[in-house]
């Protein structure tokens, strides 16, 4: 199994924008995690691709500063970004594979980007949830990421009355990682940017059912210390405090 580290923030930032991504590196998240699927529309793709190398060119030093992690397409789109990152391991954090739902197109991207870069499934669909099992058992796989949003919209589930359904996804994906033997998961992005009770709320509930944290799309407003290391499996749930670099309990949240 690949080894990977435990990051509890991930901090997604659209791929075809070098000025947020040179300001998500210094935001305080334990990585940042550039986007080529949904934050970027088709006509600047390669463009966003060329973002991505360049940065992971840039880090002269891999052990410093947040981690940096890619998002790629699925089927076509997703063949051609992990070409493009192929020669980029020595700086690549790892590979978040969006609409993951498929055995051979983890064997397919590991076969293009080389060990040890761990890959990622993205949950997003119920095929990707019948298959986890598979999908968590794979050498390549070290950490799930669950993507309620599109998860819903698969399922055809108004988001409203969508928590039943969520709750049933979120065990799954537990039972699944830690039956595998893999990092904890991650949850998926909070939808109501504004709402910070509600995210603090959400984030501690999440980090009581064992999942090792969540994303953000915009920038994280506080630097607070991070879990100093990954605590042995037996110990889940984990304590709840690694949700607090994602969002600051008062303000306005930035958006990017």
């Amino acid at each position: 199994m690949t080894a990977a580290p435990l990051l509890h923030s991930f901090l997604y930032v659209p791929g075809d924008r070098a000025d947020r991504v040179a300001k998500a590196l210094d935001a305080g998240a334990d990585a940042v995690l550039i986007d080529l699927e949904d934050a970027v529309a088709y006509p600047v793709k390669e463009a966003a691709r060329r973002v991505a190398v360049d940065t992971l060119r840039s880090r002269s030093s891999p052990g410093q500063g947040p981690a940096v992690w890619v998002r790629i397409n699925a089927g076509e789109l997703g063949r051609l970004d992990a070409a493009a990152l192929a020669n980029e391991a020595a700086h690549l954090g790892g590979v978040v594979l969006a609409k993951c739902d498929e055995l051979h197109w983890l064997e397919e991207i590991g076969s293009t980007i080389p060990s040890p870069v761990p890959l990622s499934p993205l949950i997003e669909s119920a095929r990707g949830l019948r298959r986890l099992d598979a999908l968590c058992a794979h050498p390549r796989v070290t950490q799930c990421h669950l993507g309620e949003i599109d998860l819903l919209a698969d399922l055809g589930a108004d988001a409203a009355a969508g928590h039943h359904l969520l709750g049933h996804a979120q065990a799954e994906l537990l039972f699944a990682s830690a039956a595998a033997g893999i990092l904890p998961p991650i949850g998926g992005v909070y939808p109501a940017l504004r709402d910070l009770e509600g995210l603090s709320a959400d984030s501690v509930l999440l980090a009581q059912l064992g999942f090792a944290g969540r994303p953000a799309i915009h920038p994280p407003r506080c630097r607070s210390s991070m879990l100093p290391s990954a605590p042995p499996r037996r110990s889940w749930p984990r304590p709840l405090h690694w949700w607090r670099p994602t969002m600051q309990r008062s303000g306005k949240a930035k958006v990017w």
